[in-house]
């Protein structure tokens, strides 16, 4: 308990020196490599699936400031059922009665695009949120967390034990935002789903080696800042054996892009598959 709660003493010392709001690292500065896109459909508040055109998706460029996070949500570090005790030892998909994937509008597209054609179906579930931003995530009374379940595991529906989380922000620019909203995400499951044995981080498809797709329709939702990723691997740090970072998964080319994020169908197959081979090992 003494060794987290050091931890995340260190990581906030960290944003109170390195993190003051400043410009990311400009497009294409960071090779990087990416998480998971998509296109047409869509999901409401209620989860439900759902066609959008090109002024219903989920990328909304609305300007927004740092959320307030509820202090309950980051207190929880050292909640009951200690980092230690999540300590898994090497789990595998097949230790996993129920992964739920959480995530926004494209995470929905390539989970439909052949992704549980590659792993057990059974086993899988998803809630893809229309604007289902990192913020909202982080927020423990925001009925973001009562969205409907799209094709729900066999068993165990209703009490995963894996979380796997497309966490999307466009408009941050600091780790000072993405920590806290990481950190409230995980106490939120942990509090919500005591059920869960493991968390896994990921986000949307990247363009190639993290490089901003100039040409492509709305260009600087084609990567990822490498603040997020920093984030990120603070997180899984934090909570050993318990929060995982997923591979940065990337797309072969800028002509696989749309509107950004959003990629081609071929494109989603193509992710679907990598993706689930990677959850068939993980």
């Amino acid at each position: 308990m003494l060794k987290s709660s050091l931890v995340l003493m260190a990581c906030v010392g960290i944003c109170q020196v390195s993190c003051s709001p400043s410009s990311p690292a400009r497009p294409g500065s960071s090779p990087s490599t990416g998480g998971s896109g998509g296109r047409a459909g869509s999901t409401g508040g209620s989860g439900g699936a759902g066609a959008a055109g090109v002024g219903g998706i989920d990328a909304s460029a609305a300007a927004d400031t740092t959320p307030q996070i509820s202090t309950d949500a980051l207190a929880a570090v050292d909640a009951p059922g200690d980092v230690q005790a999540r300590v898994d030892g090497g789990l595998s998909s097949k230790d996993f009665a129920c992964s739920w994937v959480l995530g926004i509008t494209t995470t929905g597209e390539w989970y439909r695009a052949g992704f549980e054609k590659v792993v057990d179906d059974a086993r899988w579930q998803i809630t893809p949120i229309e604007m289902g931003h990192l913020e909202k995530w982080a927020d423990p009374q925001n009925p973001i967390w009562q969205s409907a379940i799209q094709s729900p595991c066999a068993q165990n529906s209703k009490t995963p034990d894996r979380i796997v989380f497309n966490a999307t922000k466009y408009e941050w620019t600091t780790v000072a935002e993405f920590l806290p909203a990481y950190l409230a995400f995980v106490n939120n499951v942990k509090t919500k789903y005591p059920s869960v044995k493991r968390i896994d981080l990921m986000t949307y498809g990247r363009a190639p080696d993290n490089k901003q797709c100039d040409g492509a329709n709305r260009p600087t939702y084609s990567w990822i800042k490498p603040v997020q990723d920093d984030a990120a691997a603070m997180v899984q740090t934090m909570f050993p054996g318990f929060v995982f970072n997923c591979p940065k998964w990337e797309h072969k080319s800028c002509s696989d892009f749309e509107l950004c994020p959003h990629v081609t169908p071929a494109a989603n197959a193509a992710l679907a598959k990598t993706i689930g081979e990677y959850f068939l090992q993980n």
